[in-house]
């Protein structure tokens, strides 16, 4: 590819990406008078683009600066021709951009009013203005044998001009519509939404015509390419945007943009200027540019710019991706725009608006947090208050906890903060510790300790649920839970901290019991973490002097006849084979009697010291549900309908592991596994039920297809059944464990951390290394702020150097 091709692909890249970024500012600017209906609701459309709009703005800058140095040619006969209305497009710009600064600048409503009237027209006009400009170019103008535009100001303003000019406001407004779908929440949210479907279908005739024009008349079969997945992906954003998947549908409607633009420069190319006068005075993309010399180092220069740019684009849309509604919009003031980060958060819960219901969430886990987010997502301003009260103010995602075990991901990535991810809902740090069903009152205990009552409309009951135990002697003191972060980085620190100890004694009786592990419970928690902690112990056993892997012992007992039941015996058997050649030992169809001074004692008559005993035999109800006012089940469960309503009470909601819920799809009499890949089914049908029940609307019933499982068996090494049918073992298995896994993971704040780990992990060592003091980290100050014998207590001496 010669370089000036490579500079007229760069600046329709710039010009496409203007259109895509800047198209929806434009579109927002017209809707803040055709869907605002008040002061409010316009604040809150300029707010959704009042941190972005200016840097938007640099891609036409880039492009223009581009067109200047790589095609001075093409620069100056653009202007010799359309030096007026490229003039009225400035001064559209300017006057725009002193409106969203000016308008905020002081109190008075005749001031705001004028100022939005001025983002309202320059942001219809500038759209129409650049509308004629880019269909002349393609359609070609009057340029004779210098490259001057012979025409008037009244020959740019043709009919294939104005239909380009209509096409693109249309556009834009429709793509600011999905925008402010996207971006706004309540009753403003579900009008964008009805206005981009109506009004994105009267836009789908001269759109269609004005691509079916410019292909008839300068098209080839690249354009019609583009032509056809413009088309296509307009259809798509409003299929998506009446669904209510703003995300896909603002995606679509970025796609359209960018094909509409990619369009007009594959018909346009080779030329970059055509005449109408005559085809051999157009201006071509070699007799355009500038030098060969000049075109090198400018190269240079964008290699090393344009990736800064786009990644500060990339971060400043990041940092303002929440959603905005008028309840984060405060009385006027004159101090300017109200940034969506400086919501203020409530502390303690408040009642609720007169009038208003509450949907109370007991518990911020899967279920919890996966209802309250989606109930923020659907509900209509003023329409209810979500409170979640849950003891921790995280949420931990369960399936990664071996691998944090093994130091594969961070612990802290394996949690999402509910105050920035429920930015909309009251979060309380505590515990429900009583439910009058009858007065509908919740009765609440903070981590500070207060207690108060909180009234309720509705009630989702998402407890989770607790490691299972039995009254085995010595469990309680010597096991390791399986259920937290914190256990999984305490596991690790365990286990390296046994590794140093090995390494660091004579004594074989000492050593053998510190590189003994043993594994209670074969299901995925038991043989991912085994066989995650193994893989990281024998891998950090090569840095120690002292410590063979082939001192290490792994046992793993399972009460069963077979591990992981979910994956089948085909699967369960190869996986435990696996295990073995690795050295763990496996014992089915027995179980651990006793674990007295760390003295571990199984069914079988296997007796053996182990320093680490991990306890992962299954889960039970959280024990909080008995004080709920709901009839249990006998494992301690709530029965739920197929709505997910509780039997016999049509305000409460249950789902996840505290809840005995149908399963449709298998039939009568059988339930729904307590898993996540449930869990996080469950909750999107649990909300959306609730919102049905405040609006009168049916209920719909909880039916689920099961994916499959994956498991991940070490570094590289992993096993999955896809839809039931199709097995996967090793390496392949093992990428599809962390793809679904780490696509499931909540935020994509929390999505990109993770992948990054991964990614790092890598081309880096595995670090193996564990933080003894954690388990106790006062206790180094508490020893050293001790006075010791024969050290004064006060006047300690200054060190030399």
């Amino acid at each position: 590819m010669h370089l000036n091709d490579f500079w007229f692909l760069l600046i329709a890249f710039f010009w496409t990406g203007y259109f895509v970024l800047e198209g929806f500012d434009f579109g927002v600017g017209v809707l803040t008078r055709l869907l605002a209906r008040d002061e409010r609701e316009r604040r809150v459309l300029i707010n959704t683009i009042g941190p972005v709009w200016d840097a938007n703005e640099v891609w036409m800058i880039a492009a223009g600066a581009a067109t200047f140095a790589a095609f001075p040619g093409w620069y100056a006969t653009l202007f010799s021709g359309f030096d007026l209305v490229l003039f009225a497009i400035l001064v559209c710009l300017i006057v725009r951009a002193v409106a969203f600064e000016y308008r905020a600048k002081r109190d008075g409503a005749r001031w705001k009013r004028n100022w939005e009237h001025a983002i309202f027209w320059t942001s219809l006009l500038t759209p129409l203005l650049w509308g004629v400009v880019f269909a002349n170019i393609v359609h070609g103008v009057a340029i004779d044998h210098r490259h001057v535009y012979t025409g008037g100001l009244a020959g740019l303003f043709h009919g294939y001009a104005l239909l380009g000019a209509l096409t693109l406001l249309i556009v834009f407004t429709v793509h600011g519509a999905v925008f402010a779908a996207l971006k706004t929440t309540g009753d403003i949210r579900a009008r964008a939404r009805t206005l981009a479907v109506r009004l994105g279908l009267v836009a789908a005739l001269p759109a269609a015509a004005f691509l079916i024009w410019t292909q008839a008349d300068r098209g080839n079969a690249r354009s019609l390419i583009t032509v056809v997945i413009a088309l296509a992906a307009w259809l798509t954003a409003l299929a998506c945007t009446r669904a209510g998947r703003e995300g896909w549908a603002f995606t679509c409607s970025a796609v359209t943009v960018a094909a509409t633009a990619a369009t007009l420069f594959l018909t346009l190319y080779p030329d970059v200027m055509p005449s109408t006068t005559n085809p051999a005075f157009s201006l071509t993309v070699t007799g355009a540019s500038s030098s060969a010399y000049t075109l090198g180092i400018m190269t240079w220069m964008s290699a090393f710019f344009a990736p800064l740019v786009v990644a500060y684009q990339a971060w400043t849309y990041w940092v303002f991706r929440r959603r905005l509604g008028t309840h984060h919009i405060p009385p006027s003031t004159s101090h300017g725009h109200t940034h969506p980060d400086h919501t203020e958060e409530t502390a303690m819960p408040v009642a609720p608006a007169p009038d208003r219901p509450r949907i109370l969430v007991a518990g911020g886990g899967y279920v919890g947090l996966y209802t309250a987010m989606r109930l923020l997502k659907k509900l209509r301003h003023g329409e209810a208050t979500v409170t979640v009260v849950d003891p921790r103010p995280y949420m931990t995602y369960l399936p990664f906890l071996p691998e944090a075990a093994a130091g594969n991901v961070a612990p802290r990535n394996l949690v999402a903060p509910l105050r920035p991810v429920l930015a909309g809902a009251e979060v309380v740090t505590g515990h429900v510790i009583s439910v009058d069903q009858a007065e509908k009152t919740a009765h609440v205990r903070t981590a500070a300790g207060d207690t108060f009552e909180l009234d309720f409309d509705q009630l989702v009951v998402a407890l989770g649920s607790v490691s299972r135990t039995f009254p085995i002697p010595g469990l309680a003191e010597h096991g390791i839970g399986m259920k937290s972060v914190e256990e999984a980085i305490s596991l690790r620190n365990h286990v390296m901290a046994q590794l140093d100890r090995a390494d660091s004694t004579s004594d074989e009786a000492v050593k053998r019991k510190a590189l003994t592990f043993v594994f209670v419970g074969g299901g995925f928690a038991g043989v991912e973490t085994v066989a995650e902690v193994e893989d990281m112990a024998r891998d950090a056993a090569r840095t120690y002097a002292h410590v063979d892997r082939e001192d290490m012992r792994f046992v793993l007992v399972e009460a069963a006849g077979r591990i992981l039941p979910e994956m089948g015996p085909d699967l369960g058997g190869w996986t435990m084979e696996k295990l073995q050649q690795r050295g763990i030992e496996v014992y089915l169809e027995t179980s651990m009697t006793s674990c007295v001074d760390q003295h571990v004692v199984l069914a079988n008559g296997v007796r053996t010291d182990a320093s680490t005993i991990v306890w992962t035999a299954g889960v039970r109800p959280s024990p909080a549900l008995a004080h709920f006012g709901l009839p249990l089940g006998p494992r301690g469960h709530v029965d739920t309908l197929p709505t997910l309503q509780v039997a016999g009470f049509e305000h409460v909601w249950a789902a996840g592991d505290n809840a005995q819920v149908p399963d449709l799809a298998v039939g009568e009499g059988a339930w729904c596994a307590p898993n996540a890949q449930h869990a996080v089914r469950q909750a999107p049908v649990l909300a959306d039920n609730v919102l049905a029940a405040l609006r009168g609307r049916p209920l719909k019933e909880y039916r689920h297809k099961n994916l499959g499982a994956v498991a991940g068996l070490g570094l590289h090494k992993g096993v999955a059944i896809l839809f039931g049918r199709v097995k996967l073992k090793g390496r392949t298995a093992w990428w599809f464990h962390r793809l679904y896994h780490g696509s499931r993971v909540p935020t994509l704040n929390r999505k990109v951390r993770v992948f990054a780990d991964w990614t790092l992990a890598s081309l880096l060592k595995r670090e193996t290394v564990g933080l003894i003091e954690l388990e106790s980290p006062r206790d180094p100050f508490t020893e050293a702020a001790a006075p010791s014998a024969g050290v004064p207590a006060t006047g300690a001496a200054r060190p030399t150097v």
